[in-house]
């Protein structure tokens, strides 16, 4: 009985101490509902401005299995450029020498289209650099997820998810 009595008051805390309440900058809490309404409504200020960056956190190459991602590699988009910092793994078929590193570039865009998708939006751009042109796919989420699709000209396709980065001043309490 005690062993119950024990075990039961040590999930009971587990589970209070996993609880996570928001707070504005003053210190006044928020509701979850109204934190994912802030959340949408950056979401979509950022991408209707073209100023946003995505934190990419796991890769999902053509072959293998995915990769998580312990480094700060992104997908920056400002106005009209696009900047790239992203790893790479899969199948080049025509690289120059030296660039096979990643996918790492800060270049003009030459297409910019934005689609309303189920609970977020979908943006399709395209770019290149002095090599390869490159197409890029991504899907944005209310809640700020995100998946990305990168397809260089001169490599296989290869996938993202993430979250996109929100500038606003609420901090979360554990």
């Amino acid at each position: 009985m005690m062993k119950h009595l024990i075990l039961s008051l040590s999930a009971a805390a587990l589970l209070a101490g996993c609880a996570t309440a928001y707070y504005d900058s003053e210190g006044n809490p928020v509701s979850k509902e109204q934190m994912a309404h802030l959340r949408t409504a950056a979401v979509k200020a950022h991408l209707g401005e073209r100023r946003y960056r995505v934190f990419v956190d796991r890769m999902y190459p053509m072959r293998g299995p995915s990769v998580y991602m312990a480094e700060d590699w992104c997908i920056e988009v400002s106005g009209d450029s696009v900047g790239l910092s992203l790893p790479y793994i899969g199948r080049a078929y025509q690289i120059p020498y030296g660039s096979g590193g990643g996918m790492h570039l800060l270049e003009p865009l030459t297409d910019y289209k934005e689609e309303l998708i189920r609970d977020g939006r979908r943006v399709v751009m395209t770019t290149r650099d002095e090599y390869e042109s490159f197409q890029i796919v991504l899907e944005v989420f209310d809640n700020a997820a995100a998946s990305l699709i990168v397809s260089p000209s001169g490599r296989e396709s290869i996938r993202f998810t993430g979250e996109m980065q929100l500038d606003d001043s609420f901090t979360r309490k554990k």
